[in-house]
Formats: structure tokens, C-alpha cells, sequence
């Protein structure tokens, strides 16, 4: 793959919704289905799957959910299924919803990836998807996993990784200045930095940026004060240091949009810039 390296940020104010309110309420609701699929180590794994209608083929995202454990929430509308890509939810182990059992089964940099690899799988397997153009989209913890699981080998042809954490030892001191009592990185972990340190810079994306394979989007609200922005503008140092395909979309305005969870119009905004650097790396032909 021949890289390109570009880095930019991006300051919007004013900027017109992408989608009115009123096309989204008329837009038709996608075709969604509880679906579950076989792990590497053959753990049932669960999902929301949702696509156009038609018959297609269509591209494919697989999209990971953050959180220590969280759920892939059911959705009324999908902005990338109103576009006419199939998205594959998928609940990782440790996911809640599915059982104490399945819950307790969180893992780091581990199991989970497997998960996520196989819910790519289970995606070709389906005739209304497009087998060779797949892409990987997670947020938060699962901006984390996204990186996690393109530096191993997969089939992903773009990536977009949000908020995501990408210095597992300056989040763990962030953390522990913050929010003492929750301490996310060191439950995931199972473990301290002082302690665990080789582990926890092994486990850095800014650490194995040498081995993701795959172009990248890194998008971080400014105002997020739960992983702060500098994750994303160290990941972009160190993806620019390799050579890595990526590029770098921090949003600056309204400030109250641009929180860890964007909503309003910088959410919009991650929603249009993701789908056109997923449309320019699944379908290079129609590049101009």
C-alpha cells in the first residue's frame, strides 16, 4: 500500500446540518436483525446487523461500541445504511445485555479483537454484502479496539477510529487524577502502569502505529474531557513517523458538541467526513 500522509485540523462553526431534521424523520427506517456468529475460539457472538433495502451488494462497516463494557444500542436511523453501506453492531465479549457470564468474559487487546475479525467474517458470508470492501468504524473504547484490530492482519480496506485512547499509560494517570473511583484503564487492564509498565506500553497504539496496515481517520472532539485530544494528535505523530496512511479531523465548534460522545452538529460532521474517507479508499475508482 503506498502512503500518504496527511494531517490537518479542522474548525467548524456554522456549518449546515448534513442531513435536515425532517429528511431524517422521512428517510425510511434500514432492514435490522438481531444476528449472532461464531468466535475464532467458536464463543457465540452477538450483533445488530443493518442494511438498505435492495438487494445489493453493498460495502460493509463493522462498528465497535465503547465503554468498559457497554451494548450496541437498537438505532431507528443509521446515517451509513441511509448512504448504502450494510453495519455490522457488533458486541464483543464483555459486552452487557447478553448475560453475567458473557459479560464477565472482558478482555484487553485479546479476545475481543477475535470477535471483531470474526464479525468481518460473518459479513462475507452474506450475499447482500460487497466480500472485498469492508471497513471498521469504533469510537472510545472501540476507536481503541479499531486500532488494535488493523494492526493485525484483517480484511479492512478504511478504518475511522473516534475519541479513542492511544497512550494506555497517560490515560491511567488521567484517569487517576479525574475519576479515581472509576479507573476504566486499570479494570480493562487488571492492573497498574507501575507495576504493568512494559505491558502497558506494548499495548499502546502509539507504541505499534508500525504495524497498522490499513488508512485511517482520526476524529476527536476538542472539548472532550474524558480522552483528551492529545490521544489522537499523538497517534497522528506516530502513524506520520511510519508512514501510515491517516489522516488527523479535530472539531473545534460548537464547543458543546465536541464533548467524548459528539452529538448535534459535530457528530453530522464526523458522520459526512468518515463517509467520504470510507467511500474514497471502497471505491478508488470513482476517485476523480
Amino acid at each position: 500500500m503506498k502512503s500518504v500522509n496527511r494531517q490537518s485540523f479542522w474548525c467548524f462553526a456554522g456549518f449546515v446540518a448534513l442531513v435536515p431534521a425532517v429528511l431524517w424523520a422521512q428517510a425510511p427506517p434500514p432492514i435490522h436483525e438481531e444476528v449472532n456468529f461464531k468466535s475464532i475460539d467458536g464463543m457465540k457472538i452477538y450483533g445488530n446487523l443493518y442494511r438498505p433495502k435492495g438487494n445489493g451488494p453493498f460495502p460493509a462497516i463493522v462498528r465497535v461500541h465503547g465503554g468498559l463494557h457497554g451494548q450496541a444500542q437498537s438505532r431507528r436511523q443509521d446515517y451509513f445504511v441511509d448512504n448504502g453501506y450494510v453495519v455490522l453492531d457488533v458486541d464483543y465479549r464483555g459486552s452487557e445485555g447478553h448475560g453475567k457470564d458473557y459479560r464477565n468474559k472482558l478482555t484487553m487487546a485479546d479476545k475481543e479483537l477475535d470477535d471483531v475479525l470474526a464479525a468481518a467474517k460473518f459479513l462475507q458470508t452474506l450475499p447482500v454484502v460487497q466480500k472485498e470492501k469492508l471497513a471498521i468504524m469504533g469510537d472510545s473504547r472501540g476507536g481503541y479496539i479499531t486500532y488494535s484490530v488493523i494492526a493485525r492482519q484483517n480484511p479492512f480496506k478504511a478504518a475511522v477510529a473516534i475519541s479513542g485512547f492511544t497512550d494506555l499509560i497517560k490515560q491511567y494517570e488521567y484517569e487517576a487524577e479525574i475519576a479515581p473511583n472509576f479507573m476504566q484503564i486499570q479494570k480493562l487492564m487488571k492492573g497498574s502502569p507501575y507495576t504493568m509498565e512494559e505491558k502497558f506500553k506494548d499495548l499502546s497504539p502509539v507504541s505499534f502505529a508500525s504495524r497498522i496496515n490499513v488508512p485511517v481517520l482520526l476524529l476527536h472532539g476538542n472539548n472532550d474531557r474524558l480522552v483528551l485530544p492529545d490521544h489522537a494528535w499523538k497517534m497522528a505523530e506516530a502513524l506520520f513517523l511510519h508512514q501510515k496512511e491517516h489522516d488527523i479531523i479535530v472539531l473545534y465548534s460548537p464547543e458543546e458538541d465536541t464533548g467524548h460522545n459528539l452529538k448535534g452538529k459535530a457528530l453530522e460532521q464526523a458522520h459526512e467526513q468518515s463517509l467520504k474517507w470510507l467511500n474514497k479508499y471502497l471505491f478508488p475508482e470513482n476517485k476523480k
